[in-house]
């Protein structure tokens, strides 16, 4: 009994180092956007009110190294242009390198793209994902994020669809107090194989707007973006516009005591 008096504390403080090394964190945004989607053929007005909300779990191997999974479901966040103006359902996981401010990871996504919310299912997709990134922060207030990324789609059967080639740049300037201007730039060039063979998409998009943070967790934004998609394949060519507002969270559930942990 002794024996174990004294070792319980150790075993604790064990337990307890342990446990500092995992990440939970919940994120979600509760949006009201406008879409309108232009081809040469139609023109879709979507209005929705549909949440994003998603849960990371990540385990910090050591301070520059970590794993995670994830799961996230609803509509696509202001701003991001996913392949599809409805909701979708997604799990995935990556492994992530750190270099100081420069970061590298590898990722695979299982997802469920839906017609409207959450209606019939419209696709299955899996991406295999290779990311590099930059973030800097030359004061406080400035935030800069650069980065780059390849994907590999595939369908369900895992047969492959398309290569992805992207990059992307983000930009956050304080205005005032917790006033902040945001910005950002994308462009995606999409070379297509299986049943589509021949088609390449190029994508470019650019969003901007405001932020306003409450605290380091919840934040409200009002942006609006413009995407031009262009393709040899003329009926895939599109522009798309949206405009909204969102109320956004971020919370650590659980935080590790590695250096440079959220």
């Amino acid at each position: 009994m002794a024996w174990l008096w004294r070792s319980g504390p150790a075993a604790a403080a064990q337990i307890a180092e342990q446990a500092a090394s995992f990440e939970l964190r919940a994120e979600g945004s509760f949006p009201l956007q406008y879409i309108e989607t232009v081809t040469e053929t139609s023109r879709r007005h979507v209005l929705t009110g549909a949440p994003f909300l998603g849960l990371t779990a990540t385990a910090h191997l050591q301070p520059d190294l970590s794993a995670s999974i994830y799961t996230e479901a609803g509509h696509s966040t202001l701003g991001s242009f996913r392949d599809n103006d409805d909701t979708f359902a997604s799990v995935g996981g990556n492994i992530v390198k750190r270099w100081g401010a420069f970061s590298a990871g590898v990722s695979f996504e299982h997802s469920r793209l839906y017609d409207g919310v959450f209606g019939g299912t419209d696709t299955i997709a899996n991406d295999v994902d290779l990311s590099a990134r930059h973030v800097w922060r030359p004061d406080g207030d400035h935030r800069i994020v650069a980065g780059a990324r390849v994907t590999a789609r595939l369908d369900e059967t895992f047969s492959a669809q398309r290569y992805s080639y992207g990059a992307r740049f983000d930009i956050e300037r304080r205005l005032i107090g917790s006033w902040w201007a945001v910005a950002a730039a994308r462009i995606r060039f999409s070379d297509y194989v299986g049943d589509d063979a021949g088609r390449w998409d190029t994508r470019l998009a650019v969003v901007g707007g405001l932020k306003y943070e409450f605290n380091d967790s919840v934040s409200a934004r009002m942006v609006a973006g413009y995407e031009d998609r262009m393709s040899n394949v003329a009926s895939r060519n599109s522009d798309k516009f949206s405009v909204g507002a969102s109320l956004d969270f971020n919370i650590d559930l659980m935080r590790p005591r590695w250096p440079g942990g959220r």
